[in-house]
């Protein structure tokens, strides 16, 4: 059996290697994301270098410093209903009184102003504001101008330092104090939360990416009848365990690909969001650890699912389909994050963090946040390996006997028979 398993490994592995598409989505898309970031930081450099050395006129940068700036609106005019903005005050600038609003339809279509706004009658109840703009534009749609406005009449009779706190109201700081198992807290779960999100997006990308050549090779050979000439030389369940072996191992490379990919591009934007919480992130020994465990029991959980679809699927229009069933489920612990994070320990969570078709994502989710004891990581990762056994041993029982069936997509309730031989 093991001369066969490795046979097919050596075969596989050459046969996908040489993929244009999986090609493509290991090597192609880390490079053309890298140099479309590049380019991104290329053509930034670039125009603030040309800022640099050609600086506005000096009447322009004082306008820039000293007014605001409103997109596509330079000037406006208001329409005051309520009574309480007669006077633009210090935002004569940018902003027109009108009595009514014929004179303000009439600046507008003389472009004078490039926008109106009607202030209600009732504005201070309901803070109602009309705007009139010339023609459809996201640059003209703001509300900026009144804003400034009413800012400026409260600056009049307000203390200083109370308006400069009313214009910048909070300087947030945000820190986690989540408690974990031992008591103690951790302050960096924004950034190792990033974990979660990476894990699942790889892990998937991988799924998908592997397992779907997995099942469309086996369905390529039912359908040219192949299969059944190799399962007649060698047992079923070494043929699916020399195409897993196989397409694991790309898919591992596949991964650190990626992996090398994302960090190089978090190198390159360094300072930028979300890449570079990723460049910060922080993880244990205990914590990569068990990141790679879930990932490779994980991989061999889909592995066998979709073993046992391409087993039962005559065709790559109805395997997807059954993929579904297991896939959705997967991703279940996603759907509860506020739980995650608020509560990591509650019946619910720890219950997804030991289901074996949930775990992979939940248990690593729980891991970024608190300290899991370990008699629940290693019961949940036997499950999930128990799970994985039977998985594989079941899509090589669906192999031998579902070829035999010449074609006839089985029901559900023919499957424990079909286990059965």
């Amino acid at each position: 059996m093991m001369r066969h398993t490795l046979q097919v490994f050596f075969y596989e592995l050459r046969r996908n290697f040489r993929r244009k598409g999986f090609l493509f989505m290991t090597f192609g898309i880390p490079i053309i994301a890298l140099v479309l970031l590049i380019g991104y930081r290329a053509i930034n450099d670039a125009n603030a270098r040309n800022q640099a050395e050609n600086p506005p006129p000096d009447d322009v940068a004082v306008q820039e410093e000293d007014g605001p700036s409103f997109d596509g609106v330079k000037h406006a005019g208001y329409i005051d209903l309520s009574g309480m903005f007669a006077d633009p005050g210090d935002t004569a600038d940018f902003l027109t009184s009108y009595p009514d609003e014929p004179a303000a339809k009439a600046a507008l279509d003389a472009g004078e102003i490039d926008v109106y706004y009607i202030i209600a009658a009732d504005y201070l109840e309901t803070g109602d504001v009309t705007l009139v703009v010339p023609r459809f534009s996201l640059n003209l749609a703001t509300s900026a101008p009144i804003r400034q406005l009413v800012l400026s009449h409260l600056a009049a009779e307000m203390n200083p330092d109370l308006f400069v706190r009313l214009l910048n109201p909070v300087s947030l700081q945000q820190i986690n104090l989540q408690r974990d198992a031992t008591g103690q807290t951790q302050t960096n779960f924004g950034t190792d939360f990033v974990v979660v999100y990476l894990f699942a997006i790889v892990l998937m990308l991988g799924v998908f990416t592997t397992n779907g050549y997995l099942m469309q090779t086996v369905i390529e050979e039912k359908e040219t009848r192949l299969i059944e000439i190799l399962i007649s030389s060698m047992q079923p369940t070494a043929l699916l365990a020399g195409k897993i072996l196989a397409l694991g191992v790309l898919g591992i490379m596949q991964i650190g690909v990626w992996l090398v990919g994302i960090l190089l591009l978090a190198q390159v934007a360094a300072g930028s969001t979300a890449l570079g919480a990723i460049a910060a992130l922080s993880l244990e020994p205990g914590q990569i650890l068990v990141l790679v465990l879930y990932f490779i029991f994980g991989y061999l959980f889909f592995a066998g699912a979709y073993g046992m679809v391409s087993a039962i699927s005559n065709s790559m229009q109805e395997g997807p389909q059954y993929a579904v069933i297991f896939t959705l489920p997967a991703v279940i612990p996603l759907y509860f994050i506020s739980l995650f994070t608020t509560t990591p320990d509650a019946p619910l969570v720890v219950f997804l963090s030991l289901f074996p078709v949930t775990s992979p994502l939940a248990m690593i989710m729980r891991v970024t946040i608190t300290t899991v004891p370990a008699e629940q990581i290693i019961l949940s990762l036997v499950l999930l390996a128990a799970l994985d056994v039977l998985l594989i041993w079941m899509a090589g029982r669906l192999f031998r006997v579902q070829t035999l069936l010449a074609g006839k997509v089985p029901k559900l309730r023919d499957l424990p028979k079909l286990l059965r031989g």
